[in-house]
């Protein structure tokens, strides 16, 4: 599955994911879905950089999302 960067941008933001990340942390998540990362590889680099949210969890919302595209 694959999920927009507009779809993902929209979820950090939702969900105050990313909160532990920088600029370029947060540039390398794009990036990294640009390049085919697998949703599960996604959820572990947004999972690294933010507070109060685990793996899976997010995991689980953007395979939700990703359906609804």
């Amino acid at each position: 599955m694959k999920i927009s960067k507009e779809k993902l941008y929209y979820l950090c933001n939702k969900y105050q994911w990313f909160t532990n990340g920088d600029c370029k942390q947060y540039d390398m998540l794009f990036d990294s879905n640009k390049q085919g990362a697998s949703l599960k590889k996604l959820a572990t680099i947004i999972w690294i950089c933010s507070n109060d949210w685990n793996e899976q969890d997010i995991l689980e919302i953007l395979k939700q999302e990703a359906d609804l595209q």
